[in-house]
């Protein structure tokens, strides 16, 4: 099993395998579209056994049909199913990532597309990491 950096990592080699066109904290490359620009936020951690939340907000963009930025959801969706995630091994700890949910939001412009798609991230940190 493959161990990754960290969970922010484990995302873009996921992202890389679907063969979906992602950056995180913004989109720096040349723009083509559809691309998808991740950010995150966290939750405060409440227990002491290493157990964190994150949510990362997955913003596609395309110009054209929102079909196409649909499609690209339903990848994502199958790939860190709800129900079941997908796990992986950090530097820090283990990790399960989930699809939590998406929705449409507008842009102004009227061939311009947005989707955000939600996934969960549960992190469980080792102890001498935490």
């Amino acid at each position: 099993m493959e161990t990754y950096k960290n969970k922010y990592d484990f995302i873009k080699k996921q992202m890389n395998i679907l063969a979906v066109p992602y950056e995180f904290g913004g989109w720096e490359s040349k723009v083509t579209y559809p691309y998808f620009a991740g950010e995150s936020t966290e939750t405060p951690t409440t227990t002491e056994d290493g157990y964190e939340e994150t949510t990362l907000l997955l913003n596609g963009f395309h110009r054209g049909k929102y079909i196409v930025l649909e499609e690209i959801k339903e990848k994502i969706k199958k790939h860190f199913d709800p129900d079941y995630g997908l796990r992986a091994t950090t530097d820090n700890g283990t990790i399960a990532v989930f699809f939590d949910g998406c929705f449409q939001l507008p842009t102004g412009e009227a061939d311009l597309k947005r989707i955000q798609i939600n996934l969960l991230i549960k992190e469980w940190k080792k102890k001498g990491d935490m």
